[in-house]
């Protein structure tokens, strides 16, 4: 175990964490006893979570991987799979964290695009896709344990290799226009990058407890993992099935004294619609932080009316930078208030408002794409060279100096103060009798409606005409408005964004990445389109 550690046992004064073992487990020199991480079945110290980083690096070393070895983890949220994230990172390994509740397909998928040696899952008794690779291993965690079956043959080692900080961390796959899963590479550089920006302005006492709820395979997971680990806090893992149990899911947080929860915006929508008076119970808890979604302005005057002393961090990005600007709701939120402030590029990253001809965009109101650069950049799509050279491109005001930015392929505008706000994407962007239109504002309007929950705006070939589907799911127990009180409901948009088209279901349904699965909504209510 011991030659394994590429940190001093005691730091020096100005020592910085370059690696994402070295950031994770830095509290286990200065605060070793304290609680680094609680979990339904466990709780573990920054010690234990340290001894068993170590312990699985010398399994995972025993057994024949090496340096940029590709590991998928098929895991639930664990402080052993925390242990063994970091495992990877003392060795140099790749790991590529998949959930559990992605079908098989998918999951084979990975393996076989990312060639991956080994692939662990959380019980012997799932089968593992990788059994019948000749170069990989299975694995899998019971309890503490990690059992590897096997050992890789001489012929698959890699050379020894020191780790660096431009070595790849991890992978994250998001789905494909294609269908095929694109894989996101992130260096260690690019992570720790990003985790000390969101360390800074968090700035979490070390008896913050930070209440997590995402996927190991969502960035979001590290996001909480690293802004807990790298403040000398504790992480509070709660069960992802109480997300559809409000009671028991705010009776966790009160249990647990969460005093940080970030979560997306349709957790809070849950709680808010059934446990509004349990939430203003909730007097330890002193942030939120949210991604993923927009957060509707009458959820956020609701939330900060049964919880005024909360503070809302409005976290914004995407997963090849994991996420690019963090800025605070105002509070109190004016009702007036039409869009949230995605506010200015974090400390270390840039954002830039370009049109479509790349030219920076001053004036305030003017809608342009986003472009980011900065050290938090992925280094690109895994085995994709094409998506990677259509999203990373030489800068355009310094095409010489070799770096590259991301286009984001976001839309926003500045106001006058030169913070942004988000009004949607690219590539939901569509034309319509030679009308430009954003599918997002479209959707942004409907969620105005009081009854109205999710909304989800898709454009649609009708006759050679193009027209505009709305799938619309309800508050509960609300009933259905008439198509006629809808399309009166958008009088204010241009006639040609009224919808044509609309449908009511129970929720719309999302793909295993957490995104409306709008190619099974078109599929199953307009079959012929």
């Amino acid at each position: 175990v011991k030659e394994l550690k590429s940190y001093p046992g005691n730091y020096p004064e100005d020592w910085q964490p370059v690696l994402l073992h070295q950031y994770l487990l830095q509290y286990a020199q200065i605060t070793p006893d304290a609680a680094a991480i609680i979990s339904a079945n466990c709780q573990w110290s920054y010690q234990d979570l340290s001894h068993y980083s170590y312990i699985y690096a010398d399994i995972l070393a025993n057994c024949g991987l090496a340096h940029g070895d590709r590991i998928v983890l098929e895991l639930d949220p664990s402080p052993q799979a925390i242990a063994l994230i970091a495992a990877c990172s003392l060795l140099g390994l790749v790991y590529v964290p998949v959930s559990p509740e992605n079908p098989p397909e998918r999951v084979k998928q990975i393996l076989e695009i990312t060639g991956a040696k080994l692939h662990v899952v959380g019980s012997s008794e799932k089968d593992i896709g990788i059994v019948n690779s000749p170069q990989g291993l299975q694995g899998w965690l019971e309890g503490n344990a990690l059992n590897i079956q096997g050992r890789l043959l001489e012929k698959f080692h890699s050379r020894k290799s020191c780790v660096l900080e431009s070595d790849l961390a991890y992978i994250i796959f998001t789905s494909g226009t294609t269908g095929i899963p694109k894989g996101i590479m992130m260096t260690h550089r690019a992570t720790l990058s990003f985790l000390r920006a969101l360390v800074n302005y968090c700035k979490l006492n070390s008896d913050a407890r930070v209440g997590t709820i995402a996927p190991l395979q969502f960035d979001f997971s590290l996001l909480d993992i690293g802004l807990a680990l790298g403040s000398g806090a504790t992480l509070v893992q709660i069960p992802r099935q109480l997300s559809l149990l409000p009671p028991k899911f705010i009776r966790y947080l009160g249990l647990h004294q969460v005093t940080q929860l970030n979560c997306v915006p349709s957790i809070w929508k849950l709680l808010l619609n059934y446990v509004p008076k349990e939430i203003a119970k909730l007097q330890n808890l002193r942030t939120t932080l949210f991604a993923g979604e927009p957060f509707a302005i009458a959820d956020v005057l609701k939330l900060q009316s049964l919880l005024p002393q909360l503070r809302m961090i409005n976290c914004f990005g995407q997963s090849e930078s994991i996420a690019c600007s963090f800025t605070e709701v105002p509070n109190p939120l004016t009702p007036d208030t039409k869009n949230l402030s995605i506010g200015f590029a974090h400390p270390g990253a840039e954002m830039l408002l370009l049109d479509e001809q790349q030219q920076e965009i001053n004036q305030p109101d003017q809608v342009g794409e986003i472009y980011l650069r900065g050290a938090n950049l992925f280094s690109g799509y895994w085995r994709n060279s094409e998506a990677t050279q259509k999203a990373l491109i030489p800068n355009p005001f310094n095409s010489l100096s070799g770096e590259k930015v991301f286009r984001t392929g976001d839309l926003a505008y500045k106001d006058s103060q030169g913070e942004f706000y988000l009004v949607g994407r690219r590539d939901l962007q569509v034309k319509i009798r030679g009308n430009r239109v954003e599918l997002a504002e479209i959707e942004g309007k409907l969620r105005e409606h009081p009854d109205i929950n999710q909304a989800c705006a898709i454009a649609i070939n009708h006759q050679e005409n193009i027209l505009i589907a709305v799938f619309l799911s309800l508050d509960n127990n609300k009933k259905a408005p008439s198509a006629q009180h809808v399309r009166l409901f958008c009088q204010d948009l241009p006639h040609y964004m009224i919808p044509s088209k609309i449908y009511f279901v129970d929720k719309l349904p999302q793909n295993i990445n957490g995104k409306i699965d709008r190619k099974l909504l078109v599929n199953k209510f307009c079959p012929a389109h």
